[in-house]
């Protein structure tokens, strides 16, 4: 293995590691805005802690399926484990699969098992792309979310605790015939606690990941063949072409040598191909030749740095954004958007607010 692609790899595993601390910090701060009956300070501030770990625990999960943002289906019959089906899930609603995604047993402040729904389109077999622009339908109190957990609480009225029975676990909009919408209650309706894997700030986060494998591949290929190689055009064919120096990432071909070719001093590395089925489309990319040094400029909103290269993935389409386009407008903000010049925003924490969710990768010096 190449020097570069090992610090890559390790590059790979530090990010790993501090996403999902940081993961863990934010769900357990952002339970307390989805918990609902306050009957108990301690059971509220019980089951965040569990939800909180449960979410952790799923965001890594997702984290190191391929491609990066594949989320398990429930577990329907108690085992612990997801259950599939062709095409997708054998419930969009059930028990959160502990088993599959290394959890550990994880049950609320009453002993009852989590419950757990996903979106349909971000599981293994589902077919579809996974990427920020396939916004989901699964929703919490009317947001977009990749996944949601639920603490059922002690049971009420009547709940006996069948198993897998969701009235003897959920009450409300959370136990109905539409297991896509979900609802933060009031107390006299039910004793559900909630917490979603926000769609755009769970596809910021595999974005973390899909930004740092190209950067990786990138740096190994300058590296062996001397140059970056060139951009691709936006919105495809993603194949390079010569002298462009942005555009798409270039997934399907590269020049001035090709992937997985010799060049150089020695081989130009292979891109997953992951990269090209689910990500091909998202991400822009804009390079400087050795010629010209450190030809960008990257601000973070405190400092600019300057950079050798950019990877800029979007965040989920914003309102009046319409994908897939070949314009950039259509999925980056500010900054981003006036390429191909030569500055960047890197806006850090991600606000995810109406205007701006772009994650920006700096190659530095």
């Amino acid at each position: 293995m190449s020097t570069a692609r090992a610090d890559a790899r390790q590059q790979g595993f530090a990010l790993l590691a501090l996403l999902t601390i940081l993961v863990l910090a934010l769900t357990t701060a952002l339970v307390t805005r989805y918990s609902v009956n306050q009957r108990g300070t301690q059971r509220v501030v019980s089951n965040a802690e569990v939800l909180g770990e449960a979410a952790a625990a799923l965001t890594g999960y997702a984290m190191r399926q391929t491609p990066p943002g594949t989320l398990p289906c429930p577990d329907t019959d108690g085992d612990g484990e997801a259950d599939a089906s062709a095409g997708g899930c054998q419930s969009q609603r059930g028990l959160l699969p502990v088993g599959t995604i290394n959890a550990g047993i994880l049950n609320d402040s009453s002993g009852a098992p989590l419950w757990y729904a996903v979106e349909l389109d971000y599981v293994e077999n589902s077919g579809q792309l996974r990427n920020p622009s396939r916004v989901p339908a699964l929703q919490l109190d009317g947001r977009a979310a990749a996944a949601i957990i639920i603490a059922p609480g002690e049971p009420v009225y009547g709940q006996d605790r069948t198993p897998l029975a969701v009235n003897d676990f959920l009450e409300g909009a959370n136990a109905d015939a539409d297991p896509g919408q979900y609802q933060s209650l009031s107390a006299d309706v039910g004793n559900d606690q909630l917490l979603a894997l926000d769609a755009d700030e769970f596809w910021a986060l595999m974005a973390r990941i899909v930004l740092n494998t190209a950067a990786g591949r990138l740096e190994e290929y300058r590296s062996q063949c001397g140059e970056y190689p060139w951009a691709a055009a936006f919105g495809g064919p993603f194949n390079s072409i010569s002298s462009q120096q942005s555009g798409s990432l270039p997934v399907t071909t590269a020049l001035p040598f090709d992937w997985g070719g010799p060049c150089g001093a020695g081989t130009a590395p292979t891109l997953p191909a992951w990269l090209l089925t689910h990500w091909g489309d998202q991400l822009f990319y804009r390079m400087c030749q050795n010629s010209e040094g450190n030809c960008l400029q990257v601000d973070n909103g405190t400092t600019t740095l300057a950079a050798r290269s950019v990877l800029v993935s979007p965040g989920i389409a914003l309102s009046g954004q319409v994908r897939p386009s070949g314009m950039l407008s259509q999925y980056f903000e500010g900054d981003n958007v006036a390429a191909p010049d030569s500055r960047f925003a890197d806006v850090r924490p991600i606000d995810h607010d109406a205007t701006y969710n772009d994650v920006t990768h700096a190659l530095l010096p």
